[in-house]
């Protein structure tokens, strides 16, 4: 039985701007009521990329501190803004995660319910609703295949697979159950690092689809894999939590921004058209549209 929406009023957000078109999902009326409306996305004949992230008044999306470079350090575990990304990870066919992301997030599980347990019901219902599996598939992009396959998001309840290439899938040892490897042979040297190959931002997204058949593809990033998707104009939307907080960054503490890896000119700079617009005490959710 679904949670009733007093169990965790204090993830409520307060609408501000709302002109987000498209297709309502059926939200549990509890969660329309926590969202602060409907959520709604258009209804295309292709996969619908939007990200997620939470930043910093000053763009910040990480301390990168040792042990301490987590996301819910930014956030400050702000309850609202657990509740949105479990909400939108229960409308996702997969969540795609960078393998920095992955070891910074060391002890975490990219499911709903382990982001925000109290609407773990609410969440399920949505997915059945959609006629969707109980977790959306979680793909980790890892070009050098260098990942500690013992973390928890390997031994969560959902099925994950690793986006790799033919020197990352040599690396690999033994896959726990549940986690599959997806090999992008040939993976094209114009976007080669240290490590050697990596995938373009198209070859990975292809791959996802491949995997999966997503219509509704969630990035968590980080950083270096969303400058790459922008550079290759295949994010949709940004969701952006803006946390009342300023972090800095010095030549000594270089600290990540919302985008790394990608520099744009004042020509060819994405831009976001903004859908919504909700608060939760000092905090901003924000929806931008990014491509046209």
């Amino acid at each position: 039985m679904a949670r009733s929406a007093g169990h965790y009023r204090s993830a409520v957000l307060s609408t501000l701007l709302d002109l987000a078109e498209g297709s309502p999902l059926p939200l549990p009326e509890a969660l329309v009521s926590r969202y602060g409306g409907r959520l709604a996305f258009p209804a295309l004949d292709r996969p619908y990329v939007f990200a997620n992230f939470v930043s910093t008044l000053d763009g910040i999306t990480s301390y990168a501190l040792p042990g301490r470079s987590g996301a819910a350090l930014i956030s400050e575990h702000k309850e609202a803004d657990r509740f949105l990304l479990g909400l939108l990870r229960a409308c996702a066919d997969v969540v795609v995660v960078g393998a920095g992301t992955l070891r910074a997030e060391g002890k975490h599980v990219w499911t709903a319910a382990h982001v925000y347990k109290p609407a773990a019901a609410d969440f399920a219902a949505l997915r059945s609703a959609m006629g969707k599996p109980e977790h959306p598939l979680v793909a980790f992009v890892t070009a050098s295949g260098k990942v500690d396959l013992g973390l928890p998001a390997f031994r969560g309840p959902g099925e994950s697979v690793l986006i790799t290439t033919d020197a990352g899938a040599a690396r690999l040892g033994t896959l726990p159950p549940r986690v599959r490897v997806h090999v992008i042979a040939g993976a094209s040297r114009a976007h080669g690092n240290a490590d050697g190959a990596r995938p373009s931002a198209r070859e990975v997204l292809d791959a996802v689809v491949a995997e999966s058949g997503a219509r509704l593809v969630l990035t968590e990033g980080g950083p270096a894999l969303l400058g790459a998707w922008l550079r290759e104009s295949l994010v949709d939307e940004l969701f952006l939590t803006v946390a009342p907080r300023l972090a800095g960054r010095s030549p000594e503490e270089r600290r990540l921004a919302l985008v790394e890896g990608a520099a744009f000119t004042p020509e060819d700079a994405p831009r976001g058209q903004l859908l919504s617009a909700k608060r939760a005490d000092d905090y901003l959710f924000l929806r931008y549209a990014l491509r046209g």
